[in-house]
């Protein structure tokens, strides 16, 4: 298995290391030795790929449902 420190998985994802670092926060799995953070980037894709989609899903929930408020409201300004 291959890990990857955050600033070479940076460079090989094209996405910030401050990025990364926010990722491993919010779960992204990893492993630390001593203060150096690695992960694996299968791993990471499936991470990214799960959370991206999950994250997409909710942005359309919440965009329908402010569409539909507004609609609402329309219809009530204008009858």
């Amino acid at each position: 298995m291959k890990c990857y420190d955050l600033k070479t998985l940076s460079k090989e994802k094209s996405i910030s290391v401050f990025t990364l670092r926010k990722f491993v926060k919010k779960g992204l799995p990893h492993f630390r030795i001593g203060r150096k953070i690695l992960v694996n980037p299968e791993e990471f894709d499936v991470w990214f790929e799960r959370c991206c989609r999950a994250s997409a899903n909710t942005n359309h929930k919440e965009l329908d449902k402010l569409v539909e408020d507004t609609l609402l409201e329309l219809n009530v300004i204008l009858s």
